[in-house]
């Protein structure tokens, strides 16, 4: 029994694959004036869970187009300064779409602020920040949401056509995500999108997104809180203090934030598989999340002189709760006769907690430009979870069994790299390496020992070296 639901599983899984008809959609954006609308997100969503399928960027001339899979699904159309648009995928040539200006309400003031500027330079879309309206849009995370291109959400970055791109801020590495949302968008100076990097990055990286702040002004000291709070099926608060101290190219700065969320996902799925007979599957599930989240961060920076500054950041970061519930329900039926019913009823709890470690100094020596970093990180995870299967088949026959684990983990990870830059004719020769340390221990406890629990232990040891040079014409 157990091996025919996973059969018909598989089956349904593939007829739906190749069931699905791809069709090409294509547009083209004006704004309220008639002019062509470039640089905006088309972006595919599926329905009704509104999940990122795939997105594209309007051109010059504002025409795109975008390859569809599936029927059930929309097209969302957005530009900064511009209402969102959602469009149904059929027909497929929407033809001219208008967008409409949007205005920002401050009090009882209506402030439309400048647009942003962008502009191709080099390898990189770049956007000025800087001045526009988009310093408005709250965090990090959410002002990359807004950029050509980009899409940002619950940490998780996507450049389209390349995936999740390596992040850096002001020529540091962001080894966490969630450092984006600790950074404010009227901090933030501009942004570089590059959708080819060059040799300088690792072969595996399709897309690097460079954040550059703007410079700190004025002595002294300083801090500013930022309370942020919203209700999507539950309440969610984040809290976020920043203090800093400036004196002459010295500046110290840090933050504490605290996170509490909820947040559900609900769907209902339904499969049909044509072949000697009719396999009807329908699937409810009911997933609920609370999270709880705490960070630190503390910054020394110190500026010689224009050409030399070097520095160090420290990062703690502890989740000591989150807890997933997960209820699914499956009713499996050949020729709409009742065949079996099946659920899945559990939890997981994830807890963690992690130091990160940033050292780096940025100069220029002659007309060489000379970039280092280095990183440390200590991770702990511990997830417990238990998850309880039963089968009831046509006949009244009853299977049912509890599975429990629980699984433990450290991670370190040692980097360090250094690319030193030359202009070279009209581009610049640049050469550097990169060397990574990682060290993963992981224990497993299964629920089949339960009064004498036996670790399965998986120990992983990898020391990598890599000397890249690049020559990029501009």
């Amino acid at each position: 029994m157990k091996t025919l639901r996973k059969t018909l599983l598989l089956l349904c899984s593939l007829a739906a694959s190749f069931g699905l008809s791809a069709q090409t959609v294509s547009g083209k954006l004006i704004d309220e004036n008639s002019q062509p609308l470039p640089y905006a997100n088309v972006v595919l969503l599926s329905l009704p869970d509104s999940a990122f399928v795939s997105g594209t960027i309007s051109g010059e001339d504002g025409s795109f187009t975008l390859e569809t899979t599936s029927e059930n699904q929309i097209v969302k159309i957005s530009s900064i300064g511009y209402k969102t648009v959602c469009k149904p995928v059929s027909p497929a040539d929407m033809g001219i779409v208008q967008l409409v200006s949007d205005a920002q309400m401050l009090g009882e003031v209506v402030v439309k602020a400048g647009l942003p500027k962008m502009q191709l330079k080099g390898d990189a879309m770049v956007t000025t920040v800087q001045g526009s309206i988009l310093e408005k849009a709250g965090t990090g995370e959410d002002l990359l949401d807004k950029l050509p291109g980009v899409s940002a959400d619950d940490g998780e970055v996507r450049v389209f056509g390349a995936g999740a791109p390596e992040i850096y801020i002001n020529g540091r590495k962001v080894r966490d995500n969630s450092e984006l949302n600790q950074l404010s968008s009227d901090n933030i100076k501009s942004v570089e999108v590059v959708n080819n990097p060059g040799s300088r990055y690792d072969a595996m990286v399709n897309a690097v997104i460079r954040i550059r702040t703007k410079k700190p002004q004025g002595e002294g000291f300083g801090f500013d809180n930022r309370f942020y709070t919203e209700y999507r099926y539950d309440w969610t608060v984040r809290d976020v203090l920043d203090f800093n101290y400036r004196k002459g190219g010295f500046d110290l700065s840090g933050m504490i934030s605290g996170n509490d969320r909820r947040s559900e996902n609900n769907k209902h799925i339904e499969q049909e598989t044509f072949l000697d007979r009719t396999w009807t599957q329908k699937s409810y599930l009911y997933n609920w999340k609370y999270i709880q989240n705490m960070a630190a961060m503390f910054s020394l920076n110190y500026q010689f002189n224009e050409n030399h500054s070097l520095g160090m950041r420290y990062n703690y970061g502890r989740t000591p709760e989150f807890h997933d519930d997960i209820d699914m329900q499956t009713d499996v039926a050949q020729n709409n006769i009742p065949y079996e019913k099946s659920s899945s009823v559990g939890w997981q709890n994830h807890v963690s907690s992690g130091h990160t470690l940033n050292t780096y100094y940025n100069g220029q020596v002659g007309d060489w430009h000379i970039d280092f970093n280095a990183d440390g990180i200590w991770q702990k995870n511990r997830i417990p979870q238990e998850m309880l299967e039963k089968i009831i088949s046509a006949d009244g026959e009853r299977k049912e069994q509890t599975a429990t684990s629980e699984s433990r983990d450290k991670n370190t990870l040692y980097a360090a790299k250094l690319v030193a830059e030359h202009p070279l004719w009209k581009g610049n020769f640049s050469l550097g390496g990169e060397y990574t340390y990682t060290n993963r221990l992981n224990n497993l406890y299964p629920a089949v020992w339960r009064t004498s629990i036996i670790p399965w232990v998986h120990l992983r040891f990898v020391i990598t070296s890599v000397c890249r040079s690049d020559l990029v014409w501009t």
